[in-house]
């Protein structure tokens, strides 16, 4: 009964991180209509998620290629940068995670563009042991939907209880920046 009793902290340590990650997910959820859904299978992530904006395709497209700018407007990514161009290849360095979880991530990407609706990540080194991404852009009216879909299997810990919650909060907000960086882009260019 001692080894239960000591667990009990913990416990509630995880299940307090997990209503404040709620909570940061629940405060963003007003600022547009997002929606991302995390399915964890053993140290495998599938994500899927999607994002209504206001503007067109091809400035949506600019800001998904800005990789060198991504830094600028993607929240918790350090550095982006190309490091080649045959093949587009970029490297970037960032963070995941809340509070006193948080592990700095890096990858390099191949990039495969299919202009202007389709651009495929797929890591080649750094701590992701698989990271397969593909972002779709669909025209809908005066607006585009952003489709994102990935597959990621870290080289380090993530937490059972809290892991697919912190990276569902992460990624709504990295969607939603990418989301109003594309309106801003688009707002700036129909004041020229």
């Amino acid at each position: 009964m001692k080894h239960f009793n000591s667990a009990v902290p913990v416990i509630i340590a995880y299940l307090s991180l997990l209503g404040l990650v709620a909570a940061v997910d629940a405060a963003d959820e007003p600022v547009r209509q997002t929606t991302v859904n995390v399915e964890r299978d053993g140290d495998v992530f599938q994500i899927t998620a999607q994002s209504h904006v206001a503007a067109d395709r091809e400035v949506a497209w600019a800001v998904l290629t800005d990789y060198d700018g991504y830094a600028e407007f993607v929240p918790g990514m350090t550095s982006s940068r190309r490091v080649s161009e045959q093949p587009l290849r970029i490297e970037q360095h960032g963070e995941f995670g809340i509070l006193f979880l948080v592990k700095h991530v890096y990858s390099t990407l191949d990039v495969h563009e299919d202009p202007p609706f389709d651009i495929r990540f797929h890591a080649v080194d750094g701590n992701l042991r698989r990271l397969e991404t593909r972002v779709n852009i669909i025209q809908n009216g005066d607006t585009i939907i952003l489709t994102y879909r990935s597959t990621i299997e870290p080289d380090f810990w993530v937490p059972p209880l809290i892991g697919a919650s912190i990276l569902r909060a992460g990624i709504r907000r990295k969607l939603i920046s990418v989301s109003e960086e594309i309106e801003r882009r688009a707002v700036q260019e129909a004041l020229q």
